[in-house]
């Protein structure tokens, strides 16, 4: 259920008033439970016999059914604590180091809608081949249209060749691939393909790597399915490419901490720590100066994320212009009110789609 992931912290903060000993302590099946039962509660709005009674009869064990059952039933009785006045991760349900460092960053009123666009249910949409004027038309591009939820699989109802994304991700696939037009193209981080299928369209080749089997998996899934042209899987190493130099553009979709599609993936936001972007800093420098190696003279390098931190954004734009003096920033095309400095800079709620970052280099030797 997507509401236990959005909601945990405030779930947890509901919960922990009726059970007797952390909750982290807790078996791991009657933690979910609780929070399961809860979210219904106080987030959807079931009746509380209803949520109760199917929450304890999914459980298997005698015990465990009598824990959840009490905690569930005094919930339901005595409600959630008041939110007002309470710290802003927990009123949103996200973790308190990175709130911390948002409203330091932004400040509370514009952390807050962030916070709350993170918890809104994102839309489903793609750009399609002639567009479908009985859909809803995206925010951007002439050819996005954006599917209603109805429960089913929304790959059902579509015909042509659509790829499921953000319009913020087919944005920044666009850009990279109006300046791949005929050439050969080494796409770094790959999985599942999102950019695969703008790149493929253009370019004369694609190289894909991902170091991920079972991501790369899905990745071929999406290649049989919408019939990618001269496009290649490789399970590879990124920060060890095996390939000779000589791309005329290397396309980096740098693994990053997602705090910009925190509302598409909730369940990242539970990763977030330092010592996580500190890590994926480290990963996404190793990835730049590795593979920049392998761009032609004349070729381009695209770098690509889709957080809102600055360490994963402009900082590693800047330490990338000074080691490697022989590539130079060149501006990506899209939107006006999405490009600054020639980079790709979307943030979230401000601009109603996924957070997305991308600069782009040209090599001159």
């Amino acid at each position: 259920m997507r509401e236990t992931t959005v909601w945990r912290a405030r779930l947890d903060r509901a919960l922990t008033r009726f059970c007797s000993k952390p909750l982290d302590d807790l078996d791991s099946s009657v933690l979910a439970a609780l929070r399961i039962g809860a979210a219904q509660l106080i987030i959807l709005g079931t009746p509380p016999h209803a949520a109760v009674s199917a929450t304890v009869d999914a459980l298997p064990r005698r015990r465990a059914k009598g824990l959840v059952n009490a905690v569930l039933r005094r919930l339901a009785n005595e409600g959630e604590p008041d939110l007002s006045g309470a710290p802003l991760h927990e009123v949103w349900s996200h973790p308190e180091a990175l709130t911390e460092r948002w409203v330091s960053r932004f400040g509370r009123e514009k952390t807050g809608k962030l916070l709350e666009w993170n918890n809104s249910v994102p839309n489903i949409g793609g750009c399609f081949p002639g567009p479908d004027d009985n859909l809803e038309k995206g925010k951007y591009l002439d050819d996005y249209r954006i599917i209603e939820r109805t429960g089913e699989n929304p790959l059902d109802s579509i015909t042509g060749n659509v790829y499921l994304q953000d319009e913020a991700a087919a944005i920044t696939g666009r850009a990279a691939a109006e300046l791949a037009a005929g050439g050969s193209v080494l796409e770094i981080a790959a999985a599942p393909g999102g950019k695969t299928h703008h790149l493929q369209a253009a370019a004369k080749y694609v190289v894909s790597v991902d170091s991920s089997f079972s991501r790369m998996h899905r990745w071929r899934e999406n290649s049989a399915r919408l019939r990618w042209r001269n496009s290649i899987p490789v399970v590879a190493d990124g920060k060890m490419p095996s390939f000779r130099n000589g791309f005329d553009m290397v396309f980096i979709d740098a693994p990053c901490t997602n705090t910009g599609v925190y509302r598409r993936r909730c369940d990242a936001r539970w990763k977030w720590s330092n010592e996580y972007l500190n890590n994926s800093v480290i990963l996404q420098r190793e990835l730049l100066l590795s593979t920049c190696k392998l761009v032609a003279p004349g070729g381009i390098l695209i770098y690509s994320t889709c957080s809102l931190e600055e360490e994963e954004n402009r900082l590693q734009v800047e330490m990338f212009e000074n080691s490697r003096k022989n590539f130079q920033r060149i501006s990506l095309s899209g939107p006006a009110e999405l490009v600054m400095d020639g980079m790709i800079c979307i943030f979230p709620f401000e601009h109603q789609v996924d957070g997305m970052f991308a600069a782009a280099f040209r090599r001159d030797h």
